[in-house]
């Protein structure tokens, strides 16, 4: 679903003369008032950016993004989105290790059928030193600390950010569901955003760098390595998809010299109705929301 709500707001400020010069004078001035409707419609398409190109290149583009860098700026919002999915997720998680031999979720059947908040309470005010098997602790753990690393560095995060954004996650997880069944782990506090900063930055990055930077079409074997290095980006574009969340918001403002310029860098003179470009300023506030 893809809808698109263009409001422009105009406000006329009329010059003195044109207060003195009566009703007549005003109806002379609009009475030969032509308005082609199909294109002030495509002035304003071609403002926004929506050629019928253009709306192709974007549904091409909806989705995961495999291809480019990432934002320069904080993409805030999908921070937001991020993090309330991977909410989600972790209960699906913890269903996904309830089902699980205790052999990989340390969970015996008295740790799966006593738990409550009380318990919770419990595992998050004392924390221990787990005994999990290594590769739990020290490859698991560190994978999805750089996981979450990248996810931060896709949304245009810096490096301590997205490092703080790991930490965020991990903490999510260590007190969130995982919880209610077993007391907090010291290491993995610790150990999954460290080490994953280092597996992020200087394992998964370039990696994904050097797949990006490929000519011609991503292969099968390049996307599979970008969904492993960033599951959580791939899992949540699909997200949006379902959920039909597609953010972006932009309001700027107009007047009748020039269009508001575009994403793309493109500006387009004048796609206001030609009577409205006269001796009275027009100005107004552009809002465009994708959802």
């Amino acid at each position: 679903m893809r809808c698109i709500a263009s409001l422009a707001f105009c406000l006329f400020c009329a010059t003195p003369a044109a207060a003195e010069s009566g009703d007549a004078l005003g109806q002379a001035r609009y009475a030969d008032m032509r308005i082609d409707r199909s294109s002030v419609l495509a002035a304003y398409q071609a403002a926004l950016g929506e050629t019928p190109d253009a709306r192709d290149a974007d549904v091409q583009q909806y989705g995961y993004r495999w291809r480019g860098s990432p934002p320069e700026q904080p993409d805030w919002p999908g921070v937001r989105r991020d993090t309330a999915y991977f909410l989600g997720y972790q209960f699906v998680t913890i269903a996904a290790l309830y089902a699980a031999p205790e052999s990989v979720s340390g969970w015996d059947d008295d740790d799966k059928s006593d738990y409550s908040f009380k318990k919770w309470g419990d595992n998050v005010t004392n924390p221990v030193w787990d005994d999990d098997k290594w590769w739990i602790n020290y490859v698991l753990h560190p994978y999805w600390g750089g996981a979450y690393y990248i996810r931060g560095r896709e949304r245009g995060l810096d490096r301590m950010q997205a490092f703080w954004y790991s930490a965020l996650l991990s903490t999510i997880f260590e007190y969130g569901a995982e919880a209610m069944y077993e007391p907090v782990s010291i290491q993995d506090v610790v150990v999954t955003p460290v080490v994953g900063f280092l597996v992020g930055e200087y394992l998964f990055a370039p990696w994904r760098e050097r797949i990006r930077a490929k000519s011609g079409n991503l292969d099968w074997s390049d996307k599979a390595a970008l969904f492993i290095t960033d599951p959580l980006g791939v899992l949540n574009a699909e997200a949006d998809r379902v959920l039909g969340v597609k953010t972006t918001m932009q309001w700027q403002l107009v007047n009748n010299v020039q269009a508001p310029a575009l994403a793309g860098g493109v500006g387009v003179s004048n796609p206001l109705p030609e009577y409205s470009r006269g001796a009275e300023p027009v100005w107004g506030i552009q809002i465009r929301i994708d959802w």
